[in-house]
């Protein structure tokens, strides 16, 4: 036994050796990685139904913009009303699961934007509905807090089943 456990020990320090003489890649900047950690907060906030957190990142008003998949036009709205519009879906579906891909941000003084691919997944049983394309965020900067002013979600391509998103609105009352 002691034998197995000087072994695994030995392969353990070999290992982190090999893994702490690679460099590591630059930490980048602070205020960009503010900006992608709230951006990033909102979808996963929404799948874990922690809407108080999402609400957080919000200004005052913003802007949703998801015309590329329902139609009609943006939406001028309170953070608050965001909020009761994904409660009355999102709970419906039984799991859900919006994975972003790199966040990217420019920032220029108060204001930046940033951008990410998302793949969202939505799940009744073992139907999905799962519309991908591209998040896009302005953010400003209030009384020292970055907060998104807008949010539009550019559809890139759909797959599953659409119907679900009105079967979880069912659900969801």
């Amino acid at each position: 036994m002691n034998r197995i456990l000087h072994t695994l020990a030995v392969a353990t320090a070999l290992a982190t050796s090999a893994v702490a003489s690679e460099p590591l890649p630059p930490a980048g900047d602070p205020t960009k990685a503010q900006i992608r950690t709230l951006v990033s907060s909102i979808p996963l906030a929404v799948d874990r139904a922690a809407y108080d957190l999402a609400e957080a990142a919000f200004a005052p008003e913003i802007v949703i913009d998801y015309t590329s998949l329902w139609g009609g036009e943006p939406t001028t709205m309170t953070p608050s009303a965001l909020m009761d519009a994904w409660r009355g879906i999102v709970p419906g579906f039984d799991a859900t699961w919006h994975e972003l891909g790199p966040v990217t941000v420019t920032v220029e003084g108060d204001t930046a934007e940033a951008s990410a691919f998302v793949d969202g997944r939505h799940w009744i049983g073992e139907e999905l509905w799962r519309p991908v394309g591209m998040y896009h965020w302005d953010v400003v900067r209030i009384e020292g807090a970055w907060r998104v002013t807008r949010m539009k979600f550019d559809m890139t391509e759909e797959h599953g089943n659409r119907a679900l998103a009105a079967k979880a609105t069912e659900r969801a009352k």
